[in-house]
C-alpha cells in the first residue's frame, strides 16, 4: 500500500504553485493530506495537500512534486 511523501504537519517549500505564485519558494506546513484512489487498482495511490503558509491555507490542492522537504 502507497504511503503519502508529506504528513500533517510536516514542513515544506513550495517549489510550485501556478494558482498562487507569489507562494513559490515560502516554507509552510502541511495542513491536511488527501489519498486518491481507483476502483481499478487500490494499492495505486496518489496523495494531494493542502498547505499553510503565515498562518493562510493556499487556494487549491499540490501534489508531491509541488512540494519539497524543508
Amino acid at each position: 500500500m502507497a504511503t503519502a511523501k508529506f504528513k500533517t504537519n510536516d514542513r515544506v517549500t513550495i517549489v510550485s504553485n501556478s494558482l498562487q505564485p507569489q507562494y513559490k519558494g515560502k516554507v509552510g506546513k502541511i495542513k491536511k493530506v488527501y489519498a486518491s484512489f481507483s476502483d481499478n487498482d487500490a494499492e495505486e495511490r496518489e496523495f494531494f495537500y493542502r498547505v499553510e503558509v503565515d498562518n493562510t491555507v493556499l487556494k487549491g490542492i499540490a501534489c508531491d512534486s509541488d512540494l519539497q522537504p524543508a
